[in-house]
């Protein structure tokens, strides 16, 4: 309402003389919009008390499925013990559950849920009874029983997630999504309750089953994760503390030896060979009452999920209540006032004072800004929400024009159409940016209406601006959840794409070149499986920042997805100016990422790809770039490769030597070769290590070197390595049996492998078909794998040593090793890795560092072990400096396990011990 047309000049009238038709006018729009936020608030409301009902219906129903759970179990155990075990137990739960039941029809009076609960538990529980005597009677099978409880507690859950799009409040969705996650979890335990006590029942261990048992695991784990990422921190800290719990350990116990079973059944199916012991299993009474403990734990901590939703819910019920009110008593009021100005104005009586009195009231507390204006456009009046919002006071603005809030952003075109618009309909309305006394810009409502008078002349204008400031700020804050990642709040993978199509059509219309860059955080994997997602996302959230730093302001920087960074160069396609970048971005990676406490250093693999050389479109100079980071992780990581055509080969080979590994395990390929070790001191034969070896009928002999990696990344590493043990294993146990000697065998062990959670199941079972003793076969482990996750190392490398197993630490010295870490594993044995032993002993440095690390390890009470001994004057500095153990060619290169056994035989090499 800037710069109004100018009437014929008159004298001005008081404005109490048209008082009447403001007000009208006020009054009028005032309730068009409380209407609007009437109808909002209702919605609000009944949202609201739909939450409320279901808050409070939950807590029954979760009483209702916990019971269900329960009697589920013991109907499966009771089943698969032909009626023999949990037959009292199961009496008594059915009357548990049908208390639950009653107890849930008396509380749900509320009728939008009362309805609901009947109508699902009426089609649920309709052949409940009838289920419970085929059970009795053992007319049904076990997976039936069990199938037709989890339909109905299905059932129940599906009820309660009905309702949770109508959560009125982002806080009470999240508890309630967490609430939901956990029920769901706790199902997941109560199914593998079942299926437990069942299989300790009938000691049926099928790979069905286990199968079964693997799938219900997994889903428990996926919605627990989901709960302790929606979970408040004190909820979370209460269920770690649950984990703290004996029963809780003791179950999972319980757990691990019947997949050992499963696995050992598997193996050798119902009969077991000859000398292989049969597994010693619980009985399932005391699975049943630890599992069946965990769950009642777990019900705890739900139940305080559903009284701090329910506390929640009541809450934003209460408000919007409230807040729905007073709403109505505005529209309700505002409305009144105008019908009752209107019937004054026609029957030509003068507004009294008291009315004005009210209108000045609601003027005065009216949340939308609100001016008058004469017809010359001079304000004569304002409300507070006037200066509430534009930052003016009202003696500032009284006699000067609207035009002091223009904000610049429309021309004079746009104005002079707002005016045409008054002029033909009376008034305008539609969205404008105006400008705050502080200089601020911001979006509004603006409506704008005439006022005639009796005579039908324009006396005034009235204006109305309503703020849209937070509203255009969720606008953007969705279209940016459209178009950048929540994580990083960088561009996405949608948003990438874009701007490189964009950049080649730049390209092509004006002859220019560009560069892109593929950044891949090397080993990210390990890090996020090892430590956790909350780190992995705060390794990506400081890798952003770090890579943007980097980098110029006007480049580009997204992430399409994972621990992949994408980089657009404007106008940068000199291969010296890439270089300066590249090497700016490895730098940014040099220092460590501080992970809670523990320094962790993570580094980059670069492919470069320039247009329109490496390509002239967009997805050509991806795969291009792609290539190149595939070729930089390929020879070594932490480095950049430009595009090279010949790189698309190299690809081709890498995917030929995979095929081939995939088929190597079928076709026999591989073979183990055992290097001695001997004592220092005697000359014996104290150990020997398992070397992994692949003799490809295509290829030939290809180096570990070359297919290692390519294992590690594709997983094949876990069924080769499990292979390995299972021959070295083999092989000490011949000798022990045929020999009558025991010859230790070390075996290196994958990160892979080392993070499973079967790791100490899948060892036990090796060692059971074997009949190796434990005492006779060593783990060895790199410095860098657990270095990874100290904490989490050192729990299974004392689960190790609880089974007798030794473990030594491989190639030490060439990681980042943490002396406060390292003290603490419960480690046998220290390797000195080859580096430091091929100048021995001419180099001054690698002197050094082989007595330190001797003395380390003799003071902590670790046998040291040094590799690559091949010459005469390293074995005597060696001795001389106290280590223990030697391992080179100058005692014996590796070889089959026939040829070692040969020369035990000649005398060529003198076991330490003899067999017991």
């Amino acid at each position: 309402m800037y710069d109004p047309p100018q009437a014929e000049t008159r004298s001005l009238e008081p404005i109490r003389r048209h008082a009447a038709w403001l007000l009208v006018a006020f009054f009028l729009a005032l309730s068009v919009f409380a209407l609007r936020n009437l109808l909002e608030q209702f919605d609000s409301l009944r949202s609201a008390t739909t939450d409320r009902q279901w808050a409070g219906a939950s807590s029954g129903l979760g009483m209702l499925i916990h019971e269900l759970q329960r009697e589920r179990g013991l109907s499966s155990g009771y089943i698969a013990s032909s009626g023999e075990n949990f037959a009292e137990a199961l009496a008594i739960q059915k009357i548990e559950t049908d208390a639950s039941l009653l107890a849930l029809d008396e509380k749900n009076q509320t009728p939008a849920v009362n309805l609901n609960i009947q109508q699902e538990l009426g089609n649920a529980l309709e052949r409940l009874p009838e289920m419970r005597q085929r059970v009795g009677q053992l007319e049904i099978s076990r997976e039936y029983t069990v199938d037709r409880y989890s339909d109905l507690i299905d059932r129940l859950f599906n009820f309660q997630l009905s309702t949770f799009g109508n959560a009125s409040g982002s806080t009470l969705f999240r508890q309630q999504i967490a609430f939901a996650a956990f029920s769901q979890a706790k199902e997941k335990a109560g199914q593998e309750r079942a299926l437990l006590s069942a299989m300790l029942s009938d000691h049926n261990f099928s790979a069905g089953r286990m199968l079964s048992l693997n799938k219900i695991k997994a889903g428990e784990e996926a919605r627990l994760a989901n709960f302790l990422r929606l979970a408040e921190p004190e909820v979370q800290a209460r269920y770690q503390a649950m984990l703290e719990q004996s029963f809780v350990k003791d179950a999972e116990r319980i757990r691990q030896k019947v997949i050992a079973a499963g696995l050992r059944e598997a193996t050798y199916g119902a009969r077991l060979p000859t000398g292989v012991a049969p597994p010693v299993l619980p009985r399932p009474e005391e699975w049943f009452a630890l599992s069946s403990a965990t769950i009642n734990a777990m019900k705890t901590l739900e139940d305080v999920l559903s009284q701090s939703v329910n506390a929640h819910a009541l809450q934003m019920e209460r408000r919007a209540r409230e807040e729905f009110l007073i709403s109505g008593l505005l529209v309700l009021f505002s409305f009144a006032l105008a019908v009752i100005l209107i019937r004054q104005i026609q029957r030509g009586r003068r507004v009294t004072q008291h009315q004005l009195s009210l209108a000045e009231a609601v003027f005065s507390n009216s949340v939308e800004s609100i001016l008058v204006t004469d017809t010359e456009g001079r304000i004569i009046e304002v409300n507070p929400a006037f200066s509430r919002i534009t930052g003016y006071e009202r003696d500032e603005v009284l006699g000067l024009h609207p035009r002091l809030l223009k904000s610049g952003r429309h021309d004079a075109a746009f104005y002079e159409d707002i005016w045409q618009q008054i002029r033909l309909h009376g008034a305008w309305k539609g969205e404008v940016w105006n400008r705050r006394k502080n200089g601020e810009i911001y979006p509004a409502l603006l409506s704008i209406a005439a006022v005639n008078d009796e005579k039908g002349l324009i006396s005034n204008y009235t204006g109305m601006i309503f703020d849209l400031s937070q509203h255009k700020n969720i606008e953007a804050l969705v279209n940016q959840l459209r178009t950048f990642d929540g994580l990083t709040g960088l561009p996405n993978r949608e948003s990438w794409l874009s701007a490189l199509d964009q950049a080649v059509v730049n390209g092509q219309r004006n002859s220019s070149a560009f560069s892109i860059l593929e950044v891949d955080l090397d080993r990210f994997k390990m890090i996020n499986e090892s430590l956790g997602h909350a780190i992995g996302d705060k390794v990506l959230v400081e890798s952003a920042e770090r890579i943007k730093a980097a980098l110029r302001k006007y480049d580009i920087v997204a992430r399409p997805g994972g621990n992949r960074f994408s980089v657009l160069l404007y106008e940068i396609c000199n291969p010296q100016d890439i270089a300066s970048i590249c090497e700016k971005l490895l730098s940014a990676f040099s220092h460590a990422f501080d992970l809670d406490g523990v320094g962790a250093h993570i580094t980059t693999s670069i492919g470069v790809a320039i247009y329109p050389n490496d390509g002239s479109d967009a997805e050509t100079l991806m795969l291009a770039a792609e290539s190149a980071l595939y070729s930089a992780k390929a020879d070594g990581r932490n480095l950049y490769k430009y595009y090279a055509h010949e790189m698309n080969e190299m690809g081709s080979q890498l995917f030929k030597l995979e095929r081939m590994l995939r088929l190597a395990l079928e076709r026999h390929e591989f073979s183990v070769a055992y290097q001695p070790q001997i004592n220092a001191r005697s000359g014996q034969l104290v150990g020997v290590e398992a070397l992994l070896r692949w003799q490809n009928p295509e290829l030939g002999n290809i180096s570990p070197v070359q297919f290692i990696p390519v294992a590690e990344e594709t997983g094949l590493i876990v069924p080769i390595g499990e292979w390995i043990m299972r021959q070295a294993c083999a092989q000490a146990r011949a000798w022990q049996l045929e020999l009558g000697i025991e010859i230790p065998v070390a075996v290196n062990l994958s990160a892979r492998q080392f993070r499973r959670n079967d790791l100490l199941a899948s060892v036990q079972l090796v060692l059971d078909e074997t009949g190796l003793p434990s005492r006779l076969l060593e783990l060895e482990i790199t410095e860098g794998l657990l270095m990874a996750d100290p904490i989490g190392a050192i729990e299974i490398m004392r689960g190790l040593h609880c089974l007798g197993i030794k473990t030594a630490l491989d190639d030490f010295g060439t990681g980042y090793s943490s002396l406060a870490y390292l003290k603490t594993f419960p480690l046998n044995r220290l390797k000195i890795d080859r580096a430091f032993v091929r100048d021995l002993p001419d180099n001054q440095s690698d002197c050094a560092i082989s007595n330190t690390i001797i003395a380390l390890g003799l003071n902590l009470q670790m046998e040291v072990l040094a590799e690559g001994v091949e010459t005469e004057a390293q074995r005597d500095f060696l001795a001389a400096s106290g280590c223990q153990v030697f391992q080179g060619y100058l005692f014996g290169k590796p070889m089959p396990g026939e040829e070692l056994t040969r020369r035990l035989h000649s005398g060529e090499y003198v076991p330490a011990s003899a067999a017991s």
